[in-house]
Order: structure tokens, then sequence, then C-alpha cells
């Protein structure tokens, strides 16, 4: 079995291939069955820690209340990015830094804790009902847990075909497969391109709301046996390039600025919603995930169908995740997980 890094929390972004270089679908959605999730020894040990006591059925202490909290608030920003293609995972890189900076001492491996409670949301393949009541017990005590992404993971793991194909890495996709495609090859480059990338479930990250409505279909005469077309909410984003990072305390621009590239986002939205769509305004930043049903050429506007819309947080604007010394003051933060190393031998997940 080959090892896996106890923090694969998916900075995979970083390990991709140089753009220029030429990328196979299978870097993105792999070439095999999705990895199983199978109970081992460490997740056997996890069941006998406090902690894990703790999230089924809560606690008195302010002080573990936090840590629990913190930990809570982990698993809900990875809830809708679990993919298909590996047994890696992703958390933002604030969060991951939080992680590790504010949930681990020399008592407490709080880093291997979270892998555990990501393990076991996977082997059960959702998030248990008393996890779910201790985490909205906590929620108006510890406000930055989403209960929106836990209620979803609650019905189930729903994972993406892969969380690595984010809109700027599908931009240039597209750019080196179609748009450099020289004139032998770009009569199939558009067509050999949708047959590669349309009809998966992706997520984007950092789109912008512009409206969510109630779409009426348009009337059409109807075949002989065919139901009339329902009514659907619909939102419409946008996905703005974001302004390359300042060199310079002082920069001086001579000439038009620069423009930044858009990506207008039509989502037909699913059904059932884990948010209040009465509550999201204008200009929110939110999570879209759906499936990737069309584009326009030059992929200057996108279609999704089944989507749903998750509102992002601003984390470089939250303080902390748990206070020092209420990590130190915790009882139940100590390392009861024995054996539990930052790097575990055994593969994360295996295959079938």
């Amino acid at each position: 079995m080959r090892s896996a890094p106890l923090l694969a929390l998916a900075l995979g972004l970083l390990a991709m291939p140089a753009v220029a270089q030429p990328v196979q679908p299978e870097f993105f959605f792999g070439n095999g069955q999705p990895p199983v999730f199978r109970e081992e020894d460490m997740d056997k040990r996890f069941l006998k820690t406090r902690l894990y006591q703790a999230l089924g059925q809560g606690t008195n202490d302010p002080n573990c209340a936090q840590v629990v909290g913190a930990m809570f608030t982990l698993l809900g920003e990875t809830a809708p990015l679990f993919h298909k293609r590996d047994e890696n995972f992703m958390l933002d890189p604030m969060l991951a830094q939080a992680l590790n900076t504010q949930l681990v001492s020399p008592r407490f491996p709080g880093n291997a804790f979270f892998v555990a409670m990501v393990r076991r949301v996977l082997i059960d393949q959702k998030l248990s009902p008393e996890w779910l009541a201790t985490a909205q017990a906590l929620a108006p005590h510890y406000p930055v847990i989403d209960m929106a992404k836990l209620r979803f993971l609650s019905e189930g793991v729903k994972p993406l075909d892969s969380f690595l194909l984010t809109l700027p890495v599908l931009r240039e996709r597209y750019k080196e497969d179609v748009e450099r495609a020289t004139s032998v090859a770009a009569s199939t480059a558009e067509a050999l391109f949708r047959d590669n990338y349309l009809d998966h479930e992706l997520a984007f990250a950092g789109v912008e709301v512009v409206d969510v409505k109630l779409e009426k279909p348009k009337k059409k005469r109807l075949k002989k046996g065919e139901e009339p077309e329902q009514p659907y909410m619909l939102a419409r984003l946008a996905w703005v390039e974001p302004e390359p990072p300042s060199e310079a305390a002082y920069e001086f621009q001579f000439g038009k600025p620069r423009k930044r590239l858009k990506v207008d986002i039509t989502a037909k939205l699913a059904e059932s919603q884990y948010v209040d769509l009465n509550k999201l305004l204008r200009g929110t930043k939110v999570l879209v995930r759906g499936r990737f049903w069309e584009y326009k050429k030059g992929l200057t506007a996108i279609e999704m169908r089944d989507a749903l819309l998750f509102p992002e947080r601003d984390w470089t604007r939250v303080a902390g995740l748990v206070d020092p010394a209420a990590l130190a003051a915790c009882p139940m933060a100590i390392n009861d997980l024995t054996g539990l190393a930052p790097t575990q031998p055994g593969a994360f997940g295996t295959r079938r």
C-alpha cells in the first residue's frame, strides 16, 4: 500500500503541472474506481477518544466547546469538496494554516484528529445525526460553523468528479487545448474539449451573486405525452479574475489598465437548497457546485444544472478558531489517539 501524507488537505493544485505542458483529463478525474474507505485500527482508536465522545454528546466545558466548534467548522468547509479522483480532500489554505498553528500542541495533535474525523464521515458515508445535533447546539455560541454545509453532509457524502478543475484551471485548459490549437487540429479541438470536460460534477469558488429569481419556462407546443416544464430557480453569477498581487508598495500605471477576465455563470438550481435563497444578497461571494452543462465559445459564459449555492466566508477576517488558552485548558485536548502520527503508513483510502 502506498502512504498518504496527513495534509493531503489538498493543496493539490500546488502540485499541478505547468499549464504549458500537456495535461490529460485523467489528471483531473483519475482513471480508476473511486477510493473505498474501510475501518482500520486508527479509526477504531478514534472511537475511544474523548474528542469523539464530545462530537456526539456535546460538552459543558467552554474551553472544549471552542475545540469542538473549530473541528466542526473545518469539517463543514471540506463537505462540498470531497471528490472521486483520489483519497485527498480540500481545505482552504487559511484554514489549513489555522489547523496547524491553533489546534496543534505538544499534547494535542489536532491535525491527526481532524483527519480521523474526515475518515469517520467517509467510512459512514455521511455526517452522523449525533454530530449534526452537537454542531447545531454549538452554532449559536460558535457562529463560524457553516450549518448549511454540515446539513448537506448529513444527507450523504456526494463527491465531485474533481475539485482540481477550478474555474481558473478550466480557463487555462481551454486556452491550451482549444485557443492554441494549430489549424490542422482546430476543427476537432473544441469538440474534444467538450467531450473531455462537459457533464462533470464540479465546484467553482469565488463567484459573485448577480441575481436569483424564479424562472418561468418559455411556452412551446408540447409533443404527445410531453409534460410542460415547471418553473425553476435560476441564479446568475459572475467570476472575475482576481487582481494580480502588487510587487511594489507604490505602483504607477500609464495607459489603460489591463482588463480582467470575466465569466458569466447561469446556474439552474436544484430544488432542494441548504441555504435560504431569500437571504442571498447581490454581490455575495458563493461556492457553486453542480453539473457543468454548457459553455459559450471562448468560455466567457457557462451553464450549470442541479446547482447548489453555499456562501463563502472571508477567512482572512476571522481572528482565530481557538484561543490558545482554551486549547491548553480543555481536558479532552490530549493525545489519546495513540499511535496516530503526522504521516500514517497505509493508504488514506483503498481502491476497489
